[in-house]
């Protein structure tokens, strides 16, 4: 079983190889991650708006990445999927 900060250098590696393009980086959001059962969660965010707080350089209709405890297979949830989890 992975650990918290294991979970974590596999979650933004995925953003890393992933999900960022040239138009727009993402990273994880401080503070916004939850283990639940055997996976773990994360919520993340444009670098843009991370930096600037600017709604126009907030990403849209992304969720949150989630890392399987076991084998380490990282995805991307979709929004309405990590809103019902509620976890932050």
């Amino acid at each position: 079983m992975l650990d918290m900060e294991q979970a974590t250098r596999l979650a933004q590696e995925f953003l890393d190889r992933e999900v960022s393009h040239e138009g727009m980086t993402f990273a994880l959001v401080e503070g916004e991650r939850a283990q639940v059962g055997g996976k773990f969660y994360f919520d993340c965010q444009s670098v843009a708006y991370l930096r600037s707080g600017d709604p126009s350089d907030m990403a849209i209709g992304t969720g949150y990445v989630c890392v399987d405890g076991e084998t380490g297979r990282c995805w991307l949830m979709g929004a309405v999927e990590s809103a019902e989890l509620d976890l932050f």
